[in-house]
Parts: C-alpha cells; sequence; structure tokens
C-alpha cells in the first residue's frame, strides 16, 4: 500500500481509501459495509470517509460499531459537516453527533461537505477551530469548493492549516487539474479524489475503452486497478473508490502494486479525457429520468421547494462571481423517440449547478458540460 502525508500532523493515510456513501439505509450495501471496511483495515486500507448524511447516519454507525473492535490508531476516520450546519453552534453539535454515533472521542478529518453562502466562512472556521482546540477533530478539510472559495477559506484559519480539498475526480471529470489540484501541489495540501471510478463509467467512448482494455492486459490488471493507480500517480491525491463488495475491496488495494511506466502515463493523461463543450442550455432535457428529484423548471429552482443548500439562486451568484466548480454532465440523444421535444442533451449530472447557471446568465450562454460517449 501506498501512503500519504496529511495534515500538520503528518498522519500516513493510505492513498486507495474506502468511501462509504450510499443512497439508502435498507440496502442491500449498508448490510455488506461492515465487512467491506473489516476487509479494507485488513488490507492495508486505513483512510475511511463517511459523513452523516449518508444513510442519515447509518454509515457513521456501522462504522462506530467497528472500531471498538480494532486498534483505534489503525483507522483514519474522516467525516463532514453538512452545508446547513455550518453556523458556530451547528458546527459543534454535528461533530458532538457524530462522535456519538462513531462512539470515540476525535475525528481524524472533519470536512465541510459543502459551502454555505448564508454563513461567512470565517464564522464555520471559528467552530472547527475550536474543536481542534478541544481534541474532537485533529484537521480540517473541505469538500466541493472552488478555488476562490478554498483560498478564502485559508485565510480565514487563524492557527490551523488546510489539511485536504475534497472534489470529484475520474477520467471523465478532471477539471480539478485545472486549477485545484495545482493549488493542492503548491501548497502541500491532499486531494481527495471521490468517484474516482465513476459509478463504472470508467472512460468515455469506445476508443478510450479500447485503450483501457489494451493496458489492462499489459499490466495483467482490471481497467479499474489502472484508473487508480494513474490518478495516484500525483502524490497529492488520494481516492476513495466506495464499494460494498468485499472482492472489489481486495482490488482496489492492490491497485498500488501496478508499476505504470512515464510513457503509460502520458498516454493516459492525454486519451483518457473528455473535453468540455459548451452547450446551449436549450438543447439541454432536464427530468428526473436518472432517479432523482430535480427542479424540471426554471420557476421551481427559484422556488427551491426542496431546500436545496446551497439553492439554485445562491449557487448562481457564486458564478457570477467566476465559480463554476466542475461542467455538468450531459448524454446526447439520438433516436427520434428520445428527442421528441427538440431537445439534443439530457441532463445526467449537475441539476443544481445547470439552474444556478441559468439564472445567473439566462438561457442564451451555453453551458461549460462533458458529453458522455456510448
Amino acid at each position: 500500500m501506498i501512503y500519504r502525508e496529511i495534515g500538520k500532523n503528518k498522519d500516513k493515510i493510505s492513498a486507495i481509501g474506502l468511501g462509504t456513501c450510499y443512497h439508502s439505509t435498507k440496502n442491500e450495501s449498508y448490510s455488506l459495509l461492515e465487512r467491506s471496511i473489516l476487509t479494507a483495515i485488513g488490507a492495508g486500507i486505513n483512510f475511511i470517509d463517511t459523513a452523516p448524511v449518508y444513510g442519515d447516519g447509518e454509515s457513521e454507525r456501522i462504522l462506530g460499531r467497528i472500531l471498538k473492535t480494532v486498534n483505534r490508531s489503525d483507522v483514519f476516520i474522516a467525516s463532514k459537516i453538512s452545508p446547513g450546519n455550518t453556523s458556530f453552534s451547528g458546527v459543534v453539535k454535528s461533530i458532538d453527533d457524530s462522535l456519538s454515533r462513531l462512539k470515540t472521542d476525535t475525528i481524524d478529518l472533519c470536512q465541510i461537505h459543502w459551502p454555505n453562502p448564508k454563513i461567512p466562512i470565517e464564522e464555520t472556521m471559528s467552530a472547527m477551530e475550536k474543536m481542534v482546540e478541544e481534541g474532537k477533530i485533529r484537521n480540517i478539510g473541505i469538500s466541493n469548493f472552488s478555488l476562490s472559495e478554498t483560498r478564502e477559506t485559508i485565510l480565514s484559519l487563524s492557527s490551523n492549516s488546510l489539511a485536504s480539498i475534497q472534489s470529484e475526480y475520474n477520467f471523465f471529470e478532471r477539471s480539478v487539474e485545472n486549477d485545484l489540484l495545482p493549488f493542492c501541489n503548491k501548497n502541500n495540501i491532499l486531494m481527495i479524489g471521490y468517484s474516482p471510478l465513476s459509478q463504472g463509467k470508467l472512460v468515455n467512448g469506445n476508443d478510450q475503452e479500447s485503450l483501457i482494455r489494451e493496458l489492462s492486459e499489459k499490466y495483467n490488471a482490471t481497467p479499474g486497478q489502472i484508473v487508480l493507480r494513474w490518478l495516484i500517480e500525483n502524490t497529492s491525491v488520494v481516492v476513495i473508490p466506495n464499494t460494498s463488495k468485499e472482492r472489489r475491496v481486495l482490488e482496489n488495494s492492490k491497485s498500488t502494486e501496478i508499476d505504470l511506466t512515464r510513457a503509460d502515463i502520458d498516454l493516459i493523461s492525454k486519451e483518457l479525457n473528455t473535453p468540455i463543450r459548451m452547450i446551449n442550455t436549450s438543447d439541454i432535457r432536464v427530468s428526473n429520468s436518472h432517479g432523482r428529484k430535480v427542479y424540471e423548471t426554471l420557476q421551481e429552482a427559484l422556488d427551491n421547494s426542496m431546500g436545496m443548500s446551497p439553492s439554485p439562486e445562491e449557487l448562481s451568484k457564486e458564478m457570477i462571481s467566476g465559480n463554476l466548480l466542475k461542467p455538468v454532465r450531459l448524454k446526447e440523444l439520438n433516436s427520434s423517440l428520445d428527442s421528441q421535444d427538440g431537445k439534443k442533451f439530457d441532463l445526467v449530472e449537475g441539476r443544481l449547478r445547470y439552474w444556478a447557471w441559468v439564472i445567473a446568465n439566462g438561457c442564451d450562454l451555453p453551458i461549460p458540460s462533458l458529453i458522455w460517449r456510448k
């Protein structure tokens, strides 16, 4: 296993971690999660990432049971604070609640899950530093923050440094390479890449699939192992693939044993990349066909009846100041049946960002997009 140092305490965490985000407390994934975590620990994976919203606390509770059966110092726990709890008192309560579910005295890395424009980041970080002072957390991190929000966070810290930034990073979504990852490299901040295997869609299109298969055969590895090994080639990066399958946990852990040549590293960097395209918002269909409730009209987005935080309107203000975070994800509609409403693309991921963009820029300015190819 490859290990990285994190934070001013220079704790060592495995470059391949384990994410524990699943959509339901009742599905099979959570019933298998306990064994997956134990398998991960046995394979040298000591970095486990969780959050209060994962299974409405179930992920933290399962991890809490496990911590009673292993050496606590052998596990580095990262949890989070939801944007709705980023006030001073909200931070304190959220951390206390997580500690109760985790059945431990300290959280090794506590991250703000998403920025909350309603609460000054100075207030949030003041509470986080208080928690460090009291020993309830050891390192401070952020998640889904833009570069400008990251800079603001760092300036608001008075006696602690920022240990990590968590963001999506995979062969389909490589936006962090534009600014966040270089910033991490320069400032000794760890980049935690979530969804490194892009929910099973490792690459984009037939040409990329052919290349990843060729590399898999060359290195006697699975395509997923090639992906993970390339991502952690940058020494500022660790990744947290989610899986409830023990065999996948072991497979992921062994990806660190692959020794990619410099030529293949460069080949992957060049070829396994999806270019950003500017797509007219009027050509994009917004629906709940992908299993998530969404706002399907501009008025619904403005009303924010589902209570999203940040709301589309709040996020639009960030976009006006230049903070996009990352492109939306689209799937091209080819058949006449699929595109009978005149739309050319289906919005697969980034619904909040889509409506924030429309609110900020109207319907005439094309939105940065990544297109899934068949």
